[in-house]
């Protein structure tokens, strides 16, 4: 059998280093996209003030989801997309991509759920 030494145990491979980087520097994309999230976000509370009713990313709660969810939905995802890679090894690792990015953008609606409230 393939992946199995003789005796039955299992032999893992080596980690796909491809992979690796790939994850890395998809992360290192994510950290300037959640810089630049940060950066917008403190502009959504421009409307905030006497003349409207408190809405949720003008308190503290809501400030700090916006601020927190980009960077929180990031560590995620690389740990999403790392946790499928430490539990399939070869090809499949790649499946994980996608579920890592499926993470991030859950925690972005999130964030856009937030301040649209």
């Amino acid at each position: 059998m393939r992946g199995y030494e003789a005796g039955g145990t299992r032999r893992w491979g080596p980690w796909p280093v491809a992979y690796v980087v790939v994850v890395g520097v998809l992360t290192a994309g994510g950290v300037l996209l959640n810089l630049l999230l940060s950066f917008a976000a403190v502009f959504a509370t421009d409307d905030c003030g006497i003349h409207h009713p408190a809405p949720l990313h003008c308190t503290g709660g809501g400030l700090l989801l916006m601020w927190g969810l980009p960077w929180l939905g990031l560590v995620w995802a690389a740990a999403a997309a790392l946790a499928v890679a430490a539990r399939r090894r070869g090809f499949r690792p790649w499946c994980g991509l996608p579920l890592g990015a499926l993470v991030y953008a859950g925690g972005l609606v999130l964030v856009w759920q937030v301040v649209v409230a």
